[in-house]
Formats: structure tokens, sequence, C-alpha cells
């Protein structure tokens, strides 16, 4: 009885977890068809720059990172439905979590470019980059789980 709630529960959270990343997919389109007034906004209010040369950057960076962004989530969004269908301990899903790692690293030097015009970009650099090593050790667990499964098939 108990797993069977186990099981609910986890199912709720996968599919919760999967509408918020739908969310957040959303989010990022309309970020994206806002861009360039969200990076004219940065440019002139938070980074107090009025030459073009900065917003260009902020702009190009802004872009950048919301592509990145679409790599992540759209990752993401594939791990949660392989999880949802009890597919955990496979390679698939250690090459979408290969991918989010990437795409967490070139969004922290995206961010890192930025601080030719804003020097705290560099904390988002920072906080990408070591999202991307939790994912990665994450990954590399995975990775080890899923070498024993296959050396105890092996031996079975």
């Amino acid at each position: 009885m108990a797993d069977k709630e186990e099981k609910r529960y986890s199912s709720g959270v996968i599919r919760i977890s999967k509408l918020a990343t739908i969310v957040f997919i959303a989010l990022v389109v309309m970020a994206d068809i806002g861009g360039y007034f969200i990076a004219k906004y940065v440019t002139y209010c938070w980074i107090e720059k009025f030459d073009i040369m900065s917003l260009v950057l902020t702009t190009v960076v802004f872009y950048v990172a919301t592509v990145c962004g679409y790599v992540v989530l759209f990752s993401v969004y594939k791990l949660l439905s392989n999880m949802e269908k009890d597919i955990v301990f496979d390679v698939c899903n250690t090459r979408l979590m290969g991918y989010i790692t990437m795409g967490l690293i070139a969004a922290g030097i995206a961010c890192a470019c930025e601080t030719f015009t804003w020097p705290g970009a560099i904390f988002l650099s920072v906080v990408a980059w070591f999202i991307a090593l939790i994912v990665l050790c994450v990954k590399t667990a995975f990775d080890k789980a899923i070498a024993m499964k296959d050396e105890m098939d092996l031996t079975i």
C-alpha cells in the first residue's frame, strides 16, 4: 500500500515539475519576444550605460542566454518525461544531463562576457557554473549506476 502511495506522490511531483517547466518555457518565449526592450531596460537602468556597444553586448548575451535556457528547459522536460515512464538509469537520461550541463556552462560564459559592461554579471556566471557542477555530479552518479547495472546483468 505504501508503495502505491509513494508512486502516486512521485508521479504528482513529476507532473507538477513538467507543468512548471512548460511555464518557464513560456516565460522564456515571452522574454524573447520583448528581448530588445528588456536588454535596453537592463542596459540603461540597471547597468547605467548609455552607449550602443553596451546595448548590443547586453542584447546578444540576452539572446544567447535564452537559447541556452531552451536547451536546459527542453532537456529537463524530456528527462522528467522519461522519469514519468520509469526510465531512470538510462544512457538517454545521462545524455540529457550532459545537454543541461553544456547549456549551463554556455550561459555562464555568455554572462561572463557581459562583465565587460556590468561586473555584477560574474555572479550570474558563477551560479550557472555551480548548477552545472551539481548536474555533472548527478550525471556521473547515473553513469556509474548504469555501468554497475550492466555489469550485474552480465553476471546473472
